[in-house]
């Protein structure tokens, strides 16, 4: 191998190393965000059956 021909391969290899890097951060980063999105909602949705359960039953309207 001659030294352009390693300098270019080191090159390409650097470049696909950095891109999977990107790819792999912007991954756990969307994941979290939508881990933290289903936590906020589930919480909502506990704190409103537990108003329900203190408050009583409602009329159900049908």
């Amino acid at each position: 191998m001659q030294m352009a021909e390693l300098f270019t391969a080191s090159r390409a290899l650097g470049l696909m190393v950095v891109v999977l890097l990107v790819f792999v951060t912007a991954g756990v980063m969307y994941l979290s965000l939508m881990e933290a999105n289903d936590r906020r909602r589930r919480r909502k949705l506990e704190q409103s059956s537990t108003r329900q359960k203190h408050q009583g039953r409602r009329q159900q309207p049908w």
